[in-house]
């Protein structure tokens, strides 16, 4: 058998080769960047090179269609935002292999984080009270309270852009409009948690649940202590029966002071949850056609991005005990025995995401999924 994992510069597609090589599976990796992480490890026996869907979504599906073709491909998996490209082509590429996506009307529909919100109005684990934003009139509404509120585009990852209980002069910059919508939510004070799961046809087959302990600013986590509430769990089973998901998946969530959780937002794709399967790969591999006789459950162990730990969060740190106690019980999910250069390979990776930046006159964090990444736009018309 013999998969094509999508989003090769992602440490997740990492972690999915890893697991599909080790269930005795042929592994390729896909990208639009020409030195991802994942080209670089012992699992990944083929590399495809592929334009930029974001540019192109048309060639991006032919050139899908050509290597599913030439390679006898079986299965093909996303692991970034590329998947809403992916689902755009599902007419094309069904045919041809397995998909593991849901529909794009679905994925639109947890992807936007006001029709999400809207979708979980009424579940026993909802988002906090959450508006729609299209207009000025309508940001400006909220402007003299906007300390009790998070301020975020509707179509946005890793926090980015999101202001957290700004004062009303930071949102003098904020436009919100039809094409470019942004969500009010309420602000809640709390221990944030993130998720991960496997559905297929809304059937939980995989899920885990983490704090990311240190982060990058705001946004991505590059520590995954691992987590087991109840309520997320119930939460990701009301979600597989009400939409009948099929893919990788991942939340947001606040526990309150109270204890109380609420969900903040979706995202259609893996998370870093991916790695807390790293002691039962096969298992992870053979959830995504077989239920599995129990629900897959993560290691209790907590896992890192070790070199980003060490240029990121060490130098604030570096004399806290608790500190280097963490990253001692941690992990790496780069670099693993008999599997050395993804070490090397993450800086060949960020060399290319810094051209990238510099020639598009952007931030690392945006050039690092300018190519990949889908707002909102039809796909018809989507250049960059």
């Amino acid at each position: 058998m013999h998969v094509l994992i999508l989003g090769a510069r992602a440490p997740a597609c990492l972690e999915w080769a890893r697991a599909f090589d080790e269930a005795g599976w042929t592994v390729s990796v896909g990208d639009s960047l020409s030195q991802p992480l994942s080209r670089f490890s012992r699992s990944a026996q083929h590399f495809v090179r592929l334009p930029e869907p974001r540019n192109d979504p048309t060639a991006w599906v032919e050139a899908l269609a050509t290597a599913i073709e030439t390679q006898r491909i079986n299965l093909l998996l996303p692991t970034c935002e590329e998947v809403f490209y992916l689902a755009h082509g599902l007419e094309r590429l069904t045919p041809l292999c397995r998909v593991l996506t849901s529909d794009f009307a679905l994925l639109h529909r947890v992807h936007h984080k006001g029709h999400f919100a809207a979708m979980t109005h009424d579940w026993a684990l909802a988002t906090p009270e959450t508006h729609l934003l299209t207009d000025r009139q309508a940001l400006l509404a909220l402007a003299d309270e906007a300390e009790q509120w998070v301020f975020k585009p509707a179509y946005s990852r890793f926090a980015s852009q999101t202001l957290i209980r700004p004062y009303a002069q930071q949102l003098t910059k904020v436009q919100p409009s039809d094409i470019a919508p942004w969500v009010a939510q309420r602000f809640i004070e709390g221990r944030e948690l993130c998720s991960f799961s496997v559905l297929i046809d809304g059937e939980l087959r995989a899920h885990s649940c983490y704090h990311p302990r240190y982060r990058v600013g705001r946004g991505s986590g590059i520590y995954f202590q691992p987590s087991a509430p109840k309520s997320v769990l119930r939460f990701l089973e009301q979600f597989g029966r009400e939409t009948g998901y099929t893919g990788q998946v991942g939340f947001d969530f606040i526990e309150d002071l109270d204890g109380r959780f609420h969900v903040l937002e979706c995202n259609p794709r893996a998370t870093s949850g991916v790695h807390l399967f790293d002691n039962q790969r096969q298992q992870l591999v053979s959830s995504l056609s077989d239920k599995p006789k129990t629900l897959l459950e993560p290691t209790p162990e907590p896992r890192m991005i070790a070199l980003a730990i060490l240029l990121l969060a060490a130098p604030q740190r570096a004399l806290s005990v608790s500190f280097w106690r963490d990253y001692a019980s941690a992990r790496d999910v780069i670099v693993q025995k008999g599997d050395f250069c993804p070490m090397a390979a993450q800086v060949l990776s960020l060399a290319e995401i810094i051209v990238r930046a510099a020639s598009r006159r952007c931030s690392l964090l945006a050039a690092s999924t300018a190519d990949i990444e889908w707002n909102g736009q039809p796909l018809s018309e989507c250049t960059q």
